[in-house]
């Protein structure tokens, strides 16, 4: 029987923007934050344990920090939404011991708070709800958008960069990229930071982080029992689901998942036809956020990650927009819960393609690490939520996975700086960003070779 929640649409409707989401520490709420930080990770975001490796690094690029030696930006791979919680509890809760001990004869001025700013995209709070709208700011969280120019954000990530009382964390990648062990295009705002930081100091870290997960011990049997899921939901069965090698059943599972997508996309059977899977993907991507952008009657320009940000702030504007509708007629206000329907139809096609983007089967080729088909498989099961309205924070996690955050050799800025010229030279923004993401995917390898230990074929 269905029930009648499954039966109901439930339509959206405009509610008053947030503005801007200045960001006011509290040492107080970052005291609560560790002591209940350890409970949310285990019943929240499903992670039962933290292991750092080189800490020791991460500690002495702390330390400088604040000795106001240098500034510190700390840039972490993005591959899942747990990401930014682990590495803040990392920081606050696992190196307490460390930072106590190496405090004992520091002056009270100089003494190290394991603890970052952290940028987030605003839209981040559409979806992570009130408690991560509380706590954010009290932390010291900083908004950001993406591809947009926004002169509040700018001004406050100067201010902070140069002199904040704490070191900047953020993702370059610029969002959850769904790849432990591959690194996607830095976004610009990396180099502007580091530009800024060097206006202020002499000295300019970025420390690389990559961050992993280990989601069972027998991950064979993990990897088909997510299968079991992703056939419960999208109504297909594999071939011999239970002893079929895990590699052909990852490949059957994505031939069928593009199949289903062309038909509801309307693609053309002959422009499929010599297609690769991967090609395939992408012309599903391209019709989803033409029908997205159709909606929101848009132009696409840009790169597709340039347009999913277009439309997910445009959506923002339209379910929370900046004027209020409070003290207007029910006219203006009924108007403005149509245009949060529209927005919430052409996110829905934006959702899809913010997961389907990064199913690649060349992520998988063999041989292959088991956690790499882990992350494939739980992909692919995030694909059927998309299509069935979910986003990121409906994403199946499952518990009682081990975190894993890797840090990287350190980015030095301090030698850059020649007589007679400006602290951090334009011209070295591209060899900034190529730099970053090098050293991004030294350590996101580096971490796959010391933790995965089991290789499908």
């Amino acid at each position: 029987m269905i029930r009648r929640s499954d039966r109901m649409i439930h339509v959206p409707r405009a509610a008053a923007s947030r503005g801007f989401v200045a960001p006011r520490y509290s040492r107080r709420v970052r005291r609560f934050m560790i002591t209940v930080g350890a409970w949310y990770l285990r019943l929240i975001e499903g992670v039962s344990n933290i292991d750092i490796h080189n800490e020791s690094s991460l500690m002495d690029e702390l330390e400088s920090f604040f000795a106001n030696d240098h500034r510190l930006i700390i840039a972490f791979r993005h591959a899942a939404k747990e990401d930014a919680p682990v590495l803040m509890y990392a920081l606050n809760r696992k190196l307490q011991r460390l930072a106590r001990k190496r405090n004992r004869l520091k002056e009270p001025t100089e003494r190290i708070i394991p603890h970052a700013q952290f940028l987030y995209g605003s839209d981040v709070l559409e979806w992570a709800g009130k408690a991560a709208a509380w706590l954010f700011p009290r932390v010291g969280c900083i908004p950001v958008q993406n591809r947009i120019l926004n002169k509040q954000s700018l001004t406050m990530l100067r201010t902070q960069i140069q002199q904040g009382a704490f070191p900047i964390a953020l993702a370059p990648e610029g969002q959850v990229t769904y790849h432990m062990y591959r690194c996607s295009e830095i976004a610009p705002g990396i180099a502007s930071l580091a530009h800024w930081a060097a206006q202020a100091s002499q000295k300019v870290t970025i420390l690389p982080v990559a961050i992993g997960y280990r989601h069972a011990g027998n991950q064979q049997t993990f990897i088909r029992s997510v299968l079991s899921r992703w056939q419960d939901q999208i109504g297909i069965t594999l071939t011999d689901c239970t002893t079929a090698p895990i590699l052909k059943l990852l490949l059957e599972a994505t031939e069928h998942t593009v199949t289903l997508l062309e038909s509801l996309y309307c693609i053309d059977p002959e422009q499929k036809a010599p297609a690769s899977i991967r090609e395939r993907i992408l012309m599903i991507c391209e019709a989803a956020m033409k029908r997205a952008e159709n909606i929101a009657q848009i132009s696409g320009d840009g790169t597709l990650l340039d347009r999913l940000f277009r439309l997910r702030y445009l959506g923002t504007n339209a379910t929370r927009p900046k004027q209020s509708h409070q003290h207007q007629s029910p006219v203006i206000r009924r108007f403005a819960d149509v245009k949060a329907l529209e927005a919430h139809t052409y996110l829905h096609h934006t959702q899809l393609v913010d997961v389907l983007e990064y199913i690649d089967p060349d992520y998988i080729a063999p041989p292959c690490s088991a956690g790499r088909a882990c992350e494939y498989a739980l992909n692919l099961l995030d694909v059927t939520n998309r299509i069935q309205e979910g986003n990121i924070n409906s994403r199946y996690s499952p518990r009682r996975k081990g975190a894993y955050v890797y840090i990287g050799k350190a980015i030095h800025l301090d030698n850059r700086k020649n007589q007679g010229e400006p602290p951090f030279s334009k011209n070295d923004y591209h060899k900034l960003l190529q730099e970053v993401q090098e050293a991004l995917e030294t350590t996101s390898l580096a971490m796959e070779n010391d933790v995965e230990n089991e290789m499908l074929t």
